[in-house]
């Protein structure tokens, strides 16, 4: 069977085509990195792929807001950190105040204490976060929520609950719970421990303020202890949500980058076949009609 010149060159042809196509792809490969740049070129890992970077991407929505989350809840955390210590003041004070051993100008001078504490409180209660939001103000984080209104505290925000989404269908409240109640007693039990101071009420002292210092204190305790908790939780899944995301991206990586070792191999034997077909070819086109027939 003899094999006609158009044949021969045809597969030449052929032989060179795809020879060039690998070695071009394997340049490409090198260039940019890529195993491919179009998901036509490898639709399953494109598909894949794809997949993988949709559920990254939410991932890395939940670790955002785990962060807007810590964030708050350490703002929080902080203030009632702060608020802790002036209470244990307030009940230093009402402690002292209740011994009967103070003179008149003793007296005034604990009661205008506790005004400097009330006075501190309110700076606490108007406590801005990081972006500026106040942290105390329900949903109304751009107004200032307590003002002072003669001996009482008036509250302007509301009692919502900041909530965010820390997982497929999991929510979590990193505001502080009816932030209206928590301040305003505080303010109206340092105020009564005011009047009492001033008006010398030992019995009232004792019985009464003592005791609601102490029971604030251990308020204010419970509380931090919910915030610690919730940090607590915060932190395992930011910690859970690092490593999920870590595989992600080697998932990815692994789908979409070219191993440049072996791509400059690749390159090498594309290379070395490409112009092994342009020399056969070329060695091909020199035959004669004779060198068939003989």
């Amino acid at each position: 069977m003899r094999i006609s010149t158009l044949y021969q060159f045809d597969s030449s042809l052929s032989r060179i085509r795809n020879a060039q196509s690998e070695y071009f792809l394997a340049q490409k490969q090198i260039s940019t990195g890529k195993r491919w740049e179009l998901g036509s070129e490898d639709p399953i890992s494109a598909s894949l792929s794809l997949d993988s970077r949709r559920l990254q991407s939410r991932l890395q929505q939940y670790q955002d807001n785990l962060r807007s989350a810590k964030d708050y809840l350490g703002n929080t955390e902080n203030i009632m950190s702060e608020t802790s210590a002036l209470v244990n003041s307030a009940y230093t004070t009402a402690v002292q105040a209740a011994s009967g051993t103070n003179s008149t100008e003793q007296l005034n001078a604990l009661a205008n204490q506790v005004t400097e504490m009330q006075n501190r409180l309110i700076t606490l209660a108007n406590s801005q976060g990081s972006r500026g939001q106040y942290l105390f103000a329900g949903h109304k984080t751009d107004t200032k929520p307590f003002t002072q209104s003669g001996a009482t505290l008036a509250f302007a925000g509301d009692n919502n609950q900041i909530r965010v989404e820390t997982g497929q269908g999991e929510m979590m409240s990193v505001s502080l719970g009816s932030p209206e109640a928590f301040f305003t007693d505080i303010y109206n039990e340092l105020e009564t421990l005011k009047t009492n101071i001033q008006n010398g009420d030992l019995v009232q002292l004792s019985d009464q303020s003592i005791a609601d210092m102490q029971n604030r204190i251990r308020v204010i305790n419970q509380t931090r202890g919910d915030i610690g908790t919730k940090l607590q939780t915060v932190e395992k899944l930011e910690a859970s949500n690092t490593r999920r995301l870590d595989d992600f991206t080697k998932e990815i990586s692994d789908l979409e980058d070219v191993d440049l070792s072996e791509a400059f191999v690749r390159y090498q034997q594309s290379e070395n076949t490409y112009m092994a077909a342009l020399q056969v070819a070329s060695k091909g086109m020199e035959l004669s009609l004779m060198d068939f027939i003989r």
